[in-house]
């Protein structure tokens, strides 16, 4: 593919390693040989089959994708629910704790299973899907990756949208791009939060001055940022990088620091933010748009992305503030980021998109 899709898979995956993977892939024009069998109805449980990237670097995206997956299963309802890596199929991700079933064969049933594809994947696998007669939603958690991806396919990609089923967003800002590209499709378009858990991105009883960021999100603005802070760090201050950790790892860092940066860009919603509030952080730096649906000004400042100064002082004049003896977190902030992505929010959501399915099922008997 051409450069704008590898942009767009650098910017959801986040790592060189995998967008090369990728580019393999489709250098030598492989994709997964799905195939599709017909079973009468009632035969098995209905089944919703999500479609994730094969990637133990710990990312937010695939952790949503699994965390959903259990989700649904421990609802114990009428669907059941598991991930394929389908160019990985024996793959399972280990960074974090899941349980999630995956499923290790490219056949799907038409009468019983519905696919769930990610946005980056929506031109290739949906036209195979639906060639195949098996229904499909897509997932998108990149507002802005969709966007990149509909520029380069045109009619190829808003066929693949028409087709679909159900659209999910991951935020209030994705579902604005969808409807913004696809309003015709407006009505089948549903926001679905994920959640943080609350038991794990918990508070350090003793915090540390510790300034933490990750890396692999626009990574010269924060060697920029870091350039210019150490000039001006206090000495009972320091910097430390959050890279290559796995969940409970980056829950450890973020408990004991004080401080996070946000280097997102053009996020579909940017999880870490989330987590570093409830783990007590004051948040610094860049929206990625979609964050704003909860950037509270009690946990968060607003920098507009590029303004490297202001980022730089920003993080000084919080300095000043947290060491002030007079300082007190806002626990009401917290609190209340804490329902908005809570567990129960999530199910609910599931609930919701499962009944969606479960509908596009009969209508298809």
């Amino acid at each position: 593919m051409a450069s704008t899709f590898y942009k767009g898979i650098r910017r959801w995956l986040g790592q060189t390693g995998i967008v090369q993977y990728y580019r393999k892939i489709k250098s030598s024009r492989q994709l997964p040989k799905y195939s599709a069998v017909q079973t009468k109805r009632g035969e098995r449980q209905q089944s919703i089959v999500f479609l994730c990237p094969a990637t133990n670097v710990p990312q937010g995206g695939v952790k949503v994708i699994y965390r959903q997956a259990a989700i649904i299963n421990e609802m114990k309802e009428q669907l059941v629910a598991s991930v394929l890596h389908p160019f990985n199929p024996e793959f399972s991700c280990t960074w974090f704790d899941h349980g999630v079933t995956t499923k290790k064969i490219l056949k799907f049933d038409r009468t019983h299973d519905f696919v769930i594809i990610p946005e980056f994947w929506a031109v290739p696998h949906a036209r195979q899907l639906h060639s195949l007669g098996v229904r499909y939603g897509i997932y998108v958690q990149g507002g802005y990756i969709m966007g990149l991806e509909g520029s380069r396919y045109g009619e190829e990609h808003d066929n693949a949208y028409h087709n679909a089923a159900v659209i999910l967003a991951i935020s209030d800002d994705t579902l604005e791009c969808i409807n913004m590209a696809y309003p015709k499709c407006a009505d089948r378009a549903y926001r679905v939060h994920c959640s943080v858990n609350p038991d794990k991105f918990i508070a350090s009883s003793n915090k540390e001055n510790i300034i933490c960021y990750m890396p692999r999100r626009m990574k010269d603005h924060s060697q920029l940022v870091t350039f210019f802070l150490t000039k001006r760090i206090p000495p009972h201050w320091r910097i430390e990088i959050i890279d290559g950790l796995n969940e409970d790892g980056v829950a450890t860092i973020l408990g004991k620091a004080k401080i996070f940066l946000s280097f997102s860009e053009l996020e579909g919603f940017s999880l870490p933010p989330i987590e570093a509030a409830l783990a007590g952080c004051q948040v610094i730096g860049y929206t990625g748009e979609a964050a704003k649906e909860y950037w509270d000004p009690e946990i968060f400042t607003e920098i507009y992305s590029g303004n490297i100064k202001a980022f730089v002082n920003a993080i000084l004049n919080k300095i000043d503030e947290l060491d002030s003896p007079t300082f007190v977190t806002n626990t009401t902030a917290i609190r209340n980021l804490a329902h908005r992505y809570s567990t129960q929010v999530e199910q609910a959501d599931m609930r919701f998109v499962s009944q969606k399915i479960i509908e596009a099922f009969d209508a298809s008997h």
